[in-house]
């Protein structure tokens, strides 16, 4: 079947969403990257460019799961400063109906570009469960080596959270 993904099948809801695997890509001189065919499909034809959560690198969106996302702000108390900054940066920083040309090609936008990966050309393109995640290939190795050299402690961590 053209276009059906066995991992995110279509009309998969934002929890059904699963990106796996990384790729090793570079910006190119216009301020492009090449989004690899796996997550394409599962992106669908438009999407939303944004911070990742934690405002550490790119994430690219499927619709359902940013709409989910903006849930999950919405209902935080927007009375509270944090709250507002948080919510006007994650406005400020993302791009809805964005789409890769035909050739997988997507002009990620200059100032997301510039605020989450500096004048880095090399890049990590990473599947994060229900996201894409774009980061600095530096930055990415770094986290790589943190979470080796700590695999004790965070196993330890992850096997006492209560559901």
């Amino acid at each position: 079947m053209e276009g059906y993904d066995s991992v995110n099948p279509p009309g998969a809801g934002p929890q059904n969403y699963a990106f796996f695997g990384s790729f090793e890509h570079s910006i190119d001189a216009k301020g492009r990257i090449i989004i690899p065919l796996t997550y394409r499909l599962s992106l669908g034809e438009t999407f939303t460019i944004g911070p990742t959560r934690d405002f550490q690198g790119i994430a690219l969106y499927p619709n359902a799961v940013f709409a989910q996302l903006l849930s999950e702000i919405r209902a935080m108390n927007p009375r509270k400063p944090i709250v507002q900054r948080y919510s006007d940066q994650v406005s400020k920083l993302s791009f809805p109906g964005s789409q890769a040309d035909t050739q997988g090609r997507l002009l990620l936008p200059a100032t997301l570009r510039q605020r989450m990966l500096g004048e880095a050309k090399d890049l990590e393109i990473s599947g994060a469960f229900d996201h894409v995640r774009i980061m600095d290939r530096t930055k990415a190795h770094a986290e790589d080596i943190y979470f080796t050299e700590n695999l004790d402690s965070i196993l330890e961590q992850v096997g006492n959270l209560d559901d």
